[in-house]
């Protein structure tokens, strides 16, 4: 994998989890407002690519 791919998918990884992470806290902290969509449910789903894209990132190390 090269290796401007690798840093990329890294920092998304960080970004998401960072982002989704701080979204389930709001979720949990805030009152449910009366739109379709929850916070807590967007964190999770941000929580989620992220676990994706870091795992992207760990399969696309260089081998030794």
């Amino acid at each position: 994998m090269n290796a401007t791919l690798r840093t990329t998918l890294g920092w998304l990884a960080a970004v998401l989890l960072n982002v989704g992470a701080l979204l389930v806290v709001v979720g949990l902290l805030l009152p449910r407002p009366a739109g379709d969509v929850s916070v807590l449910g967007v964190g999770a789903v941000l929580c989620v690519a992220g676990l994706a894209a870091g795992a992207c990132w760990l399969a696309g190390r260089p081998a030794g």
